[in-house]
């Protein structure tokens, strides 16, 4: 009886002809030479500009399923044949999801996001957290790719970027679109893109930006709008205007146990986009010392200052269009 493997070109036990004498050939041309180090990092580069081209061009990532273009895979197999890591590391999570909004689909918090995700929000919103603190939000019908840890890539719709105050230089990210990029100094803003335009609202800080060969630059309080076909504007955005107020709801969840009252003030003040005024010096260092029990999880910043307000009667809590207002009860 004749071997239906073997009629078919397969060897018996799995293996076709030819493998022993390349196991053979292998194995008399013994260890390969080890590749110098220099040759390793200009491939190990070239494969990671190689990625971050296709990553522009929006083919290949999509959340919970990867695809590796052609272009890509052919130089991940010259580094397997070199020896030696992927240098963008797939497996490594860049960010976590802490807050989802309803409407978001199969997103959930604790969901990590590796360099290269593409998320798509429906009709809620995602907050994500990346290892530095940075918190990055992206609001409701908007897609955009996760390119690492300081970039990503606006496809469509909104994100709001807090990338904490001007001291903390080690937090930063850009944002691309098709028009241009925008990236940042230490700041809270949003960044649009739609129909071929773009927006950068400055809540705080100044981002830095680059379209259509040419710079500019928005300080806090200002939104700058650019569109294919008509110059440059600027409008005045205050940092309490109701038009960030979806990026506040988006907070990541502040956690108020045994921490000082006056840490959650600072918080609430500065996702409310106001300025934090105590009536009084005594009231200030009343702040500094008592501390929060509870949470307050689930709730806005501006809901969350209403109920810590009702948990600390020695204190007179206001929000009002500017600010944040702190006194003691008399």
């Amino acid at each position: 009886m004749v071997d239906e493997r073997s009629a078919e070109g397969v060897a018996p036990g799995g293996s076709a002809p030819g493998d022993d004498s390349i196991a053979r050939l292998l194995r008399l041309a013994g260890p390969r030479p080890a590749v110098p180090q220099e040759v390793r990092e200009r491939v190990h580069r070239a494969v990671r500009e190689e990625w971050r081209r296709e990553v522009r061009r929006r083919r290949t990532r999509f959340w919970g399923f990867r695809v590796i273009p052609a272009a890509v895979a052919a130089s991940l197999l010259f580094v397997a044949i070199l020896g030696g890591r992927v240098p963008f590391g797939e497996d490594t999570p860049v960010a976590t999801v802490s807050l989802v909004s309803e409407g978001t689909g199969a997103l959930a918090p604790g969901d990590v996001v590796h360099p290269g995700d593409s998320l798509a929000t429906g009709s809620g919103g995602v907050a994500l957290t990346f290892g530095n603190g940075l918190s990055l939000r992206l609001a409701a019908e908007t897609t955009a790719i996760v390119d690492g840890a300081d970039e990503v890539t606006l496809i469509k719709g909104r994100v709001y970027a807090d990338t904490g105050s001007a001291t903390g230089a080690d937090r930063s990210i850009t944002v691309h679109t098709e028009l241009g990029s925008a990236r940042d100094h230490g700041t809270q803003f949003a960044v649009s893109y739609a129909a071929g335009a773009m927006t950068v609202a400055v809540r705080e800080g100044r981002v830095a930006i680059a379209a259509r060969d040419a710079s500019y630059s928005a300080e806090a309080g200002e939104k700058l709008m650019l569109g294919p076909g008509s110059e440059p504007r600027y409008e005045e955005l205050p940092p309490h205007d109701p038009s960030w107020d979806w990026a506040s709801a988006l907070a990541p969840p502040f956690d108020i146990e045994r921490r000082p009252l006056i840490e959650f003030l600072e918080w609430a003040a500065r996702e409310t986009g106001r300025e934090l005024v105590f009536t009084s010096d005594a009231a200030r260092v009343a702040a500094m010392v008592n501390r929060l029990s509870g949470t307050v999880d689930g709730l806005t910043p501006a809901e969350a200052v209403e109920a810590v307000r009702l948990t600390v009667p020695s204190f007179l809590l206001r929000l009002d269009e500017r600010r944040l207002v702190v006194s003691l009860s008399e």
